[in-house]
């Protein structure tokens, strides 16, 4: 769309705010850059709100036939940056295996990363340092059974994290307990050896706020703010609806009626617009805004 401006009420922590915006070539600026002829864009009755950042738990893209096609509905939701698992199974081939997976994703037609879940006991500082060269936001460890983080050399890991400040989180695949059950006991382990992890334990698929900051992810993505992508999903607000009638709508659960990735509409009412590949995104600086 180009260069353009718009005013809209924009969903915040505190609830709709109005604010006038600014896009430029993808990305959300201060003020008018070049020569480029802008635009005003009407978004009377929308409200404004990030693009989603998920991790593809749903419908995970690894075994996909055709990834493409599991993408769309990602889109559909929101989503404008997927995170995708990749889980390691061979110390000796873990560099191969990623390369090879990356493959696998050129045509997708969203931005998206790629996401480490190492089980527990193939976690090694190598595979620390090498996916934070890559530029992966954080990586997993697969954990079944509490057991399973006894005996681990967590001293070496937050040696490896030094390199480039990776966080740390936890995937809990316990079937008897869940992801809380283990919050206290792994932010323990964290204090304990001074590793660096993400804030809050992530269960939910779209990606949490303060996560997006400890991961390095915001301000480039999830959020809307000069510099960052402009990302964002336009929900459609009744006339004769009031925003504090409705002041506890969740919009990351809701799906938006028009969705925007890099200042181009990608979907409307269900319907994708542009098929046209993402871009590999890879993390710069972890906890930049943590």
């Amino acid at each position: 769309m180009g260069a353009y401006w718009f005013q809209a009420n924009v969903e915040e922590d505190i609830g709709p705010v109005f604010r006038e915006l600014t896009v430029c070539e993808g990305k959300f600026v201060r003020d008018r850059i070049g020569s480029h002829r802008y635009k005003n864009l009407v978004l009377d009755n929308f409200v404004v709100a990030p693009g989603h950042v998920m991790i593809d738990t749903q419908e995970p893209l690894a075994d996909c036939v055709l990834p493409e096609k599991t993408a769309e509905n990602y889109i559909k939701r929101g989503c404008t940056l997927l995170l995708i698992q990749h889980l390691v199974t061979s110390l000796r081939h873990y560099r191969e295996h990623y390369d090879h997976f990356l493959q696998k994703f050129k045509q997708l037609p969203l931005d998206y990363m790629i996401l480490p879940v190492v089980p527990v006991k193939w976690l090694r500082p190598e595979l620390i340092r090498f996916f934070a060269r890559k530029g992966s936001p954080f990586l997993c460890i697969e954990v079944q059974s509490r057991e399973e983080l006894e005996g681990v050399c967590w001293e070496w890991l937050t040696q490896a994290q030094a390199y480039k400040r990776i966080p740390l989180t936890l995937f809990v695949k316990d079937t008897e307990n869940t992801s809380n059950n283990y919050s206290e006991l792994w932010s323990s382990l964290c204090e304990q050896y001074g590793m660096i992890k993400l804030t809050d334990m992530q269960d939910d698929e779209v990606v949490s706020a303060q996560n997006l900051r400890d991961s390095g992810i915001f301000p480039n993505k999830g959020g809307i703010l000069p510099g960052g992508q402009a990302d964002y999903n336009l929900y459609w607000i009744q006339t004769d609806r009031t925003f504090d009638e409705h002041e506890n709508f969740r919009y990351h659960n809701a799906v938006p009626d028009v969705t925007i990735m890099n200042g181009q509409v990608r979907q409307v009412n269900q319907n994708l617009t542009d098929s046209q590949p993402g871009t590999h995104i890879k993390v710069k600086i972890h906890k930049h805004f943590a």
